[in-house]
């Protein structure tokens, strides 16, 4: 197994996007890579207490250790977590209304999230972590959107990226699915918009949620049966788009029964 571990060079200013591959960081990430059957070309690591990890794993790819100083300089901060890989990119497939029936993948009473010209890496990938948490079929990722492969939504999403089902639409794509039978619901601070308890999903269902700024456009909340808010408290206009996600996937998801109750 031959890689070049030069590719580890520079990679704080590096964009490896551009030659279709990923940085993958931590253990919690490369093993969903290494469960979602991503290909990785290559891993450094530096001692620590979970040094044994890959040991559990049917390693195919090569592996350097290296000491704290040379990973620090690789991860490009002194903050890390001790493994660092580079794999190929997933293709992200774009959603094609024109191919018959509207599907997507995932269980067709599901919940979907789709994130529209939601421009932060770290907040797509907190949102996509949100999502699997609390039993998304999946993500769609509109026009704008941050890479969701992109080394800090990769590790903001602690590798779910590379685990739930992502897919690319545009208006068109959104559209075919609104008239193809699921239940789009906007997330707006609109007059129009009811409390997040007072709206009935029906299955399959989308949430959509717009830009950290400034929302979502008209033509794409004119798609939605719907706009839904979260009651808060009086002088205060609006949440982080991560935290308004995760409240409205817990409450309208309807997954909160199945949950894992912990001891």
């Amino acid at each position: 197994m031959e890689f070049d571990f030069s590719q580890f060079s520079d990679l704080k200013d590096k964009d490896v996007s551009r030659t279709g591959l990923m940085v993958l960081e931590g253990r919690i990430v490369i093993e969903k890579a290494i469960a979602g059957n991503i290909e990785i070309l290559g891993l450094v690591r530096s001692g620590g207490s979970d040094e044994d990890w890959l040991a559990t794993h049917e390693v195919k790819f090569p592996v350097k250790r290296v000491d704290h100083a040379e990973i620090c300089r690789i991860a490009g901060f002194h903050f890390h977590h001790g493994s660092i890989a580079i794999a190929k990119r997933p293709e992200l497939k774009p959603f094609a209304a024109s191919e018959g029936e509207p599907r997507l993948s995932g269980t067709a009473e599901g919940s979907y999230l789709c994130l529209w010209n939601v421009t932060d890496p770290s907040n797509v990938g907190a949102l996509i972590r949100s999502a699997a948490g609390l039993g998304a079929a999946g993500v769609i990722l509109g026009p704008g959107c941050a890479d969701p492969y992109y080394r800090k939504a990769l590790r903001a999403s602690m590798g779910n990226a590379l685990s739930l089902p992502l897919h690319a639409s545009d208006a068109a794509g959104l559209s075919s699915l609104a008239h193809g039978g699921f239940d789009l619901a906007a997330a707006t601070l609109s007059p129009a918009a009811l409390p997040l308890s007072e709206y009935a999903p029906k299955r399959p269902f989308i949430l959509v949620v717009g830009n950290e700024g400034y929302g979502l456009p008209a033509d794409i909340i004119n798609l939605c049966r719907g706009e839904v808010y979260i009651p808060m408290t009086p002088g205060i206009d609006s949440l982080n788009v991560v935290v308004a996600g995760g409240i409205c996937m817990y409450e309208l998801f309807g997954n909160r029964a199945e949950a894992i109750r912990r001891p």
